[in-house]
């Protein structure tokens, strides 16, 4: 099983870049690597001209539980 792990920046903050790590709280796990890999893509995707507009990074990778990041 495979969960969605982001970091998320908000960029240039009164001249810092805030940043998050954790868990996107997708409704399900992923079976597969592959299958991840595929939804953290189709969210990138979704959210990508907003999060250039509003100045936001984000990076996501899949990870197999209780791997650590």
């Amino acid at each position: 099983m495979f969960k969605i792990t982001a970091l998320l920046c908000v960029l240039a903050v009164n001249g810092q870049n805030l940043c998050m790590v954790g868990d996107l709280p997708t409704a399900q796990n992923y079976d597969t690597y592959e299958q991840c890999v595929q939804v953290s893509q189709e969210i990138g995707q979704a959210v990508n001209d907003e999060f250039i507009r509003r100045n936001i990074y984000i990076s996501m990778q899949c990870i197999k539980f209780g791997e650590e990041v």
